[in-house]
């Protein structure tokens, strides 16, 4: 699964479980409900944090085949193919850059990982933008520091359990009832503040200084944040508005418990909210007394006689953390199966991609197999792939076969793959007996011209075919040999009746010639050198790859076999 797909999906969990435990508390005060959707929020936010520190838990899922891509396999146009065995230097390279000029189509997770950025950075921009705008309203306004208000502000503080040095600032905006800040909170009246009886002052005081008290702004920040990084998650914004409704409630709660009539607290607010919203209000990140959009429920509830006011206890506020504490780690850790696309283009030494190549690849403890073929871009991909080892392989004529490990852990794999050149392979008996009569120039200067002259022609077609044109490779003109030595067998090896096979190991260059002969195995000095000698005076016509000349490497076993 992917990261951030699994992260979602825990915090959705821990969404489902505050809305639920909220849910159930229901007949409970607005206090305690506020408590358990704020300890969820605060529990979602740490999740990314502790997941890659906690020990990991798998719950196992029925195992699924991965999606094969399927194509029709596309002509490569090549001129030939050149057969032959693997070997080393046939495996190949992970990390080529594609051809340039080629289109990079995104795949589908990054362009969700881009929606998801993008989304998530106007959300936290928009939060940015609203503290921006009451740091502004907080430079505007005055700060009201004596007065009817100021003195009330003093007299209720203490009531309300506030010891913290509060800011009373008054803005010429005739909207705006809202607090905010965590260190020195700020309460920011309207206009008209100075207008109320006081009464309803008091009742405005003791409403926002109870956000105050139990830092409602605080958490309300931390759902903000949450639900910025999970803006397309709904139950993330279905628990931010639960929580701003529980945070009016228990603070309404906290009015009436100090005496308040409930009859009068409600026509206080029903007027504030008619003066409030009669001019049109800017969005803050901070709590507003008088939100139209949950008015009829607090009344409802303030209204209610048998609603549950009750204060949260500090045990309770220990118990409900610890529970869902443990929760949010049980879940933190948890590793479900995951599920990843392994992806990738194949190119051949010219980096032209190569079209309708078989790919394999194969889980190396089930020994699942699954197979697909490149499409006429040379792309490839295994979708819904389970964590794992695997061996990818792929197979194709005139270029060497591949094998390398995967790891599949979790994450989307992209790989850039370039297929050598299969070698060449040539086998040879020497026996005793004179030695064979040498080539006559003239007839090796033919054969050179007549192989000079075929090359061109094939480069030449090719060329105006485009066949290398596009970007499509595995056009391949294979080589053929122009001139054959044979190796002498010593004489006296002969009489001796020593012989053996030598194994040789020679690169073709571009213009035919054989060169970098090395010994691989051998039996005997002398039979390794008439071995190397003779393979040093072979010619081949070039060897073209999509009309580009190729050095190509080539294996020779030379079986000295001494007459009796």
């Amino acid at each position: 699964m992917n990261p951030a797909l699994d992260a979602s999906l825990k915090v959705s969990i821990l969404m489902l479980a505050g809305l639920g435990a909220a849910g159930l508390l229901r007949r409970r005060s607005a206090a305690l409900r506020h408590w358990v959707l704020g300890a969820a929020l605060i529990c979602a936010a740490v999740t990314p944090l502790l997941t890659p520190l906690l020990p990991a838990w798998h719950v196992g899922l029925p195992a699924r085949a991965p999606a094969r891509r399927a194509v029709r396999p596309q002509p490569t146009g090549a001129i030939a193919v050149v057969p032959g065995p693997v070997d080393e230097r046939g495996r190949a390279s992970f990390g080529v850059p594609p051809a340039a000029g080629w289109p990079m189509i995104p795949s589908p997770a990054s362009v969700a990982a881009a929606i998801w950025i993008a989304g998530t950075s106007v959300s936290l921009l928009t939060l940015l933008a609203g503290l921006v705008r009451l740091r502004r309203l907080e430079r505007a306004a005055t700060r009201v520091a004596s007065g009817p208000l100021n003195t009330l502000a003093s007299d209720v503080c203490g009531d309300a359990g506030v010891r913290r040095p509060v800011a009373l600032l008054q803005t010429e905006h005739p909207a705006l009832l809202v607090t905010w800040g965590l260190g020195s909170p700020r309460i920011i009246l309207p206009h008209d503040a100075a207008t109320w009886t006081p009464d309803r002052a008091r009742i405005v005081l003791r409403h926002e200084l109870a956000h105050i008290a139990r830092a409602d702004w605080a958490v309300q920040m931390v759902g903000e944040v949450v639900r910025a990084a999970y803006w397309f998650n709904p139950l993330v914004w279905i628990v931010c508005r639960r929580l701003r409704h529980e945070s009016e409630r228990a603070c309404d709660d906290a009015v009436l418990n100090a005496g308040v009539d409930a009859a009068d607290y409600a026509s206080h607010l029903v007027d504030l909210a008619r003066t409030l919203t009669a001019n049109r209000r800017v969005h803050l990140p901070a709590p507003a007394m008088a939100r139209p959009s949950s008015l009829e429920g607090r009344i409802g509830a303030m209204l209610n006689p048998h609603t549950d006011r009750s204060p949260l206890t500090r045990s309770t506020r220990i118990a409900i953390a610890i529970i869902l504490l443990c929760l949010t780690t049980t879940i933190a850790g948890l590793a479900a199966q995951r599920f990843s696309t392994f992806s990738g283009t194949l190119l051949d030494q010219t980096n032209a991609y190569l079209p309708g190549v078989a790919v394999t690849l194969t889980n190396t403890v089930s020994y699942a197999e699954y197979k697909v073929r490149t499409d006429s871009s040379g792309h490839f991909e295994f979708v819904g792939l389970p964590d794992g080892e695997y061996r990818l392989a792929t197979a194709e004529p005139g270029f060497a076969p591949l094998t390398e490990p995967i790891t599949i852990a979790g994450r989307d794999l992209v790989r850039t793959i370039q297929l050598q050149l299969a070698s060449l392979h040539e086998t040879l008996t020497v026996t005793g007996g004179p030695p064979a009569a040498p080539i006559d120039p003239a007839k090796r200067l033919e054969w050179r011209e007549q192989a000079q002259g075929r090359s061109r022609t094939a480069t030449e077609r090719c060329a105006a075919s485009g066949a290398s044109a596009g970007g499509v490779g595995g056009n391949i003109l294979q080589p053929w040999k122009v001139a054959d030595v044979k190796p002498k067998y010593p004489l006296d090896l002969q009489s001796a009746n020593v012989g053996g096979v030598v194994t040789l190991d020679a690169l073709i260059g571009t213009d035919g010639t054989v060169r970098d002969v090395r010994v691989v195995s051998g039996v005997n000095p002398e039979l390794d050198n008439a071995a190397v000698e003779a393979v040093r005076q072979w010619e081949f016509s070039t060897t073209l790859l999509n009309c580009t000349p190729m050095e190509l490497h080539m294996g020779v076993t030379a079986n000295f076999v001494a007459k009796p």
